[in-house]
């Protein structure tokens, strides 16, 4: 894809806001070795009835001007305005469908059997990336870096006016990366991994649908380690309609019932050290607790 189509041709957006993604950014598009050999980097975006931000996330990735992107979205019928926001930009988009599929990770998955990135990532329909992500990527995962897979931060952005906070990404192991309760680290937006990774894995769990980026994190780090970016990737729209509307509840629920079948063998040493630090977190502290207040309130 042309950069000089996507930096000149773009259509103007529907939302009167300036600002990024909303009018490109200055010099946005020029900062590019136009004779360098950059990676193909594939986005996929599955998308459903998400009318009032896609054009916000389809905005993000065109803005970039990376000169070597392939971008696809693969709509799950949406009866919206999707399908007409899609449709605007379809000169600029590798390949989009909008049909009936079996839920977000069938729609992710169509668009990884189609994607031919060096580099692959997905980006859902109410995320959107900050400028010069691509840029940040491609740098980190070339040829030669010996970096397979990163993870940034986040930023989340309430629909209410709340002030956004970063969402600090880092993988420091996995164990780690189970130990959701000390903290979540890996936010879905801002990783991304090369071929490699993804011939090794290969798809998402169709049979999950809320963690099933947090399996597929696992699988991957039982090959290959993540490489820390020290910089905000993405952002998430936070909003009752999202899936993690519910401020993670049934995320960790779900984390909470498979993290055994997914952490490993239970007859590996790492297994009994992840159900011990769980015990430890959702029995041992919460009935301290409970005796200390016993304990105070007999005086």
């Amino acid at each position: 894809m042309p950069l000089e189509k996507l930096t000149s041709d773009m259509p103007a957006p529907e939302r009167a806001e300036t600002g990024w993604p909303w009018r490109q950014s200055s010099g946005q598009g020029d900062n590019f070795d136009k004779q360098a050999d950059w990676p193909k980097i594939s986005v996929i975006t599955p998308s459903f009835n998400q009318g009032r931000f896609i054009e916000q996330t389809i905005r993000s990735v065109l803005l970039q001007g990376y000169p070597n992107l392939e971008y696809i979205i693969i709509d799950g019928g949406s009866t919206d305005q999707s399908v007409s926001v899609i449709r605007k930009y379809e000169g600029w988009l590798a390949f989009w469908v909008s049909e009936p599929d079996r839920g977000q990770s069938h729609a992710i998955n169509k668009g990884f059997a189609r994607a031919t990135g060096d580099i692959i990532c997905w980006l859902n329909s109410d995320d959107y990336f900050q400028p010069d992500t691509l840029q940040v990527v491609a740098k980190t995962l070339a040829d030669g870096t010996g970096n397979f897979a990163m993870a940034g931060h986040c930023l989340k952005v309430f629909d209410d006016g709340r002030e956004p906070v970063v969402l600090e990404g880092r993988y420091e192991n996995r164990l780690r990366l189970f130990q959701f309760w000390k903290g979540y680290q890996m936010h879905q937006p801002s990783i991304f991994w090369r071929r490699e990774v993804f011939d090794q894995i290969g798809y998402l769990d169709e049979q999950l649908h809320l963690i099933m980026d947090f399996e597929y994190w696992s699988r991957i780090a039982r090959k290959f380690d993540f490489v820390n970016v020290d910089r905000v990737l993405a952002c998430t729209n936070f909003h009752g309609e999202a899936k993690t509307g519910d401020d993670y509840s049934r995320y960790h629920a779900d984390l909470l019932s498979l993290g055994p079948r997914l952490f490993g063998s239970r007859f590996s040493f790492a297994y009994w050290r992840f159900m011990a630090s769980r015990w430890h977190h959702f029995k041992y502290k919460p009935a301290k607790a409970r005796l200390r207040r016993a304990i105070m309130n007999s005086f």
